[in-house]
């Protein structure tokens, strides 16, 4: 039995090295030869799928009120720069199918807390969850949705005036979506004007932002004198002074790029001569460029200077919005990649807003609204473009008056559903606001925030800022503020199987 076995075990055992060595051999060849497509299966569109990616938790940041651009605790006392008597007032609302919204500081050792936004009794869809304070510093404005959709996001508006010391006047910045890449126009960074880039850095990790900056003085990108880049640490912000960096400019497009996280920016520009205030405001990120750019906020009387921007070059028509239908003012030519500033004089009778058409060229615009007071001193407003939006709301800060302003730019007339909500958050009755074809009209704002629905998406709209208790000391105030579109992000992501990318 002993003798007839061992040639057996001895032919498996050759057999089972043989075929390891074959295994093995295979194996290696399998890892460096590509097989034939005809030995693979071919992906099957059919058992693809669909998935609707949506944002769901939104976060803005809301910037400190305005601030002097330096220290105030050198030189003579008498002719120290002052804040003065400013005063500061923040409303925060979330609309439509809102689970909780709440603000909490962004510097959390600052001894500001968090506060939750609150919703009336017996809310319904239609009424909205809202804040008033007087806090004069940086947040957040986080909201948790229970849907996403048209008609559901945030909004929220910071407002100071003062009647006396060296930011005498209004200024008002919204709350921003912190971004990877945002752009600003803005005005002059000649003498005795300050341009700081406020950069907040929500996250919990730090990131390094670059500066490119446009100017008026020739095309392209400019050489600055300061570092191109700065480093935000997590959860603060970072100043970086513009009007040094480039200055002599009548104007800039400035792009700011984030690395490892999106950010929050706003820019703080201040104006004097000498002693005398010339006026302060925020400016805020851009839209995209487009053909067609409608600036509203524009007053009877106001000293209006226009800012553009494009790519390319291009000839823009420009023509004031006012109550009785546009007025024809002039058309410009814009040279490629360099900022246009262009002086529009007096804002005439009725005037509510500067229409810029830029037939098949694209540009990106802006305005700045000025006013003067006794004494020699002024105040001014940074207009936005405002493009329409099925649904946008803004939120109504206390201590001053708010002014709607509606322009349709389309060759129909147009009408949109306005809502107010009270001090509670509880809407109102919606009211139709009819705006005819190539005309504007204004509504007086009323309680903690306004909603504008647009289904045609024909009317831009935004708000004029003023009072304040400002007018007895005869102290020039203005400022305006865009609504922020209430559409939430969303992604299609498809997947469809493929076996051909494993080999």
């Amino acid at each position: 039995m002993n003798r007839q076995g061992t040639p057996m075990r001895v032919l498996r055992i050759i057999v089972a090295v043989v075929t390891s060595v074959l295994l093995l051999a295979a194996f290696a060849l399998l890892a460096v030869v590509r097989m034939p497509d005809l030995m693979v299966d071919g992906a099957s569109g059919t058992l693809g799928s669909s998935h609707r990616i949506v944002q769901e938790k939104l976060e803005a940041y809301c910037p400190a009120r305005m601030q002097l651009p330096d220290s105030t605790d050198w030189g003579d006392s008498e002719y120290r720069a002052s804040d003065g008597d400013i005063a500061t007032s923040t409303a925060l609302a979330a609309f439509g199918s809102v689970y909780a919204s709440a603000s909490s500081p962004l510097d959390l050792t600052g001894g500001a807390k968090t506060a939750a936004l609150k919703a009336p009794t017996d809310a319904v869809s239609r009424d909205a969850m809202v804040l008033r304070d007087d806090g004069d510093y940086s947040r957040l404005l986080d909201t948790n949705l229970l849907k996403a959709g048209d008609g559901s996001g945030h909004a929220g508006v910071t407002v100071s005036h003062a009647s006396d010391g060296d930011l005498r006047g209004i200024a008002a910045a919204t709350c921003v979506t912190p971004a990877m890449s945002q752009s600003f126009l803005l005005t002059s960074t000649a003498t005795g004007t300050r341009q700081q880039l406020v950069l907040a850095n929500p996250s919990s990790k730090a990131t390094t932002v670059s500066v490119t900056v446009v100017g008026s003085k020739d095309a392209g990108r400019m050489s600055l004198s300061t570092a191109g880049s700065a480093t935000v640490a997590a959860e603060s912000e970072t100043v970086v002074d513009l009007s040094a960096a480039a200055s002599g400019q009548d104007g800039l497009y400035v792009t700011v790029d984030s690395g490892a996280a999106p950010v929050g920016a706003v820019v703080r520009t201040t104006s004097s001569s000498g002693l005398t205030p010339k006026g302060s405001d925020f400016a805020m990120p851009t839209g995209d460029a487009t053909v067609t750019n409608v600036i509203p906020g524009v007053a009877e009387g106001d000293a209006v200077r226009l800012y553009l921007y494009g790519g390319q070059a291009g000839e823009a028509s420009l023509s004031w919005a006012t109550d009785n239908g546009t007025k024809d003012i002039r058309k410009e030519q814009v040279k490629a990649d360099r900022v246009a500033v262009i002086d529009l004089g007096k804002a005439p009778k009725g005037a509510r807003g500067v229409i810029v058409s830029g037939g098949d060229h694209a540009f990106v615009a802006s305005a700045k609204a000025t006013r003067s007071g006794s004494g020699g001193q002024e105040d001014f407003a940074l207009l936005q473009a405002a493009q329409p939006a099925v649904s946008s709301g803004m939120a109504i800060a206390d201590g001053v008056d708010t002014t709607l302003t509606f322009i349709n730019a389309g060759d129909e007339d147009a009408t949109v559903k306005l809502t107010f909500m009270d001090g509670s958050g509880k809407a109102g009755d919606e009211r139709d606001v009819t705006v005819n074809a190539h005309d504007a009209t204004t509504v007086k704002g009323e309680g903690v925030a306004a909603v504008v629905s647009d289904e045609n998406k024909t009317v831009s709209w935004g708000a004029r800022i003023t009072g304040g208790g400002l007018d007895a000391s005869k102290t020039a105030g203005l400022s305006a503020v865009a609504p922020t579109t209430l559409a939430v992000r969303e992604e299609i992501v498809r997947a469809v199987p493929d076996s051909s990318i494993v080999r």
